[in-house]
């Protein structure tokens, strides 16, 4: 399972996250501003985020439908998670200050952020299975999911939360 789980957890995230870049543009409402609402920096975690879960999800239950043993699912889930928000921030931060804004450098680099993530959830979900960290993992993800849309409507008036392109914080 290990390549095929990698090939298509990548390819399904990035595709994924195509659309949940654009939900709330498409659908503006109060349910919809847990997708990304503007171009800052911190909006695109989100699009990390849930791109990230939903395209976990979609293959879990591809799987699970195969009769695969899937372990430390959630678990894998939020560490990679986690794991690909920093990666892809250390490595884009300073090219991003440096370089400026570059759509294909942007997308080369959650592309290959997305390959080392989904490996290293790939190597978790192989451990053995740990029910307690599955069990605090569904917590984190929901906390986390809070916090992020917390700070969509209280962004804290930094770079870091400001869109460029728009010229305004969190939700016009």
């Amino acid at each position: 399972m290990n390549k095929r789980f990698v090939i298509l957890n990548t390819l399904l995230t990035f595709i994924i996250s195509f659309l949940v870049h654009n939900i709330y543009h498409w659908l503006p409402n109060t349910i919809t501003t847990i997708f990304p609402v503007n171009e800052s920096l911190f909006e695109h975690i989100k699009l990390i985020y849930l791109s990230s879960i939903i395209s976990s999800f979609i293959l879990y239950l591809f799987f699970k439908r195969k009769n695969y043993l899937i372990n430390n699912y959630l678990f894998g889930l939020i560490v990679s998670t986690i794991f690909n928000i920093i990666i892809f921030y250390l490595v884009y931060l300073p090219l991003y200050y440096f370089i400026g804004e570059s759509m294909i450098m942007t997308l080369s680099i959650y592309f290959i952020t997305i390959i080392f993530s989904n490996y290293l959830y790939y190597l978790i979900i192989e451990m053995i299975d740990n029910k307690s960290l599955n069990r605090i993992s569904f917590i984190m993800l929901i906390i986390i999911g809070f916090i992020l849309t917390y700070f969509t409507y209280h962004p804290i008036k930094i770079d870091f939360f400001f869109d460029s392109i728009h010229k305004y914080y969190g939700i016009k």
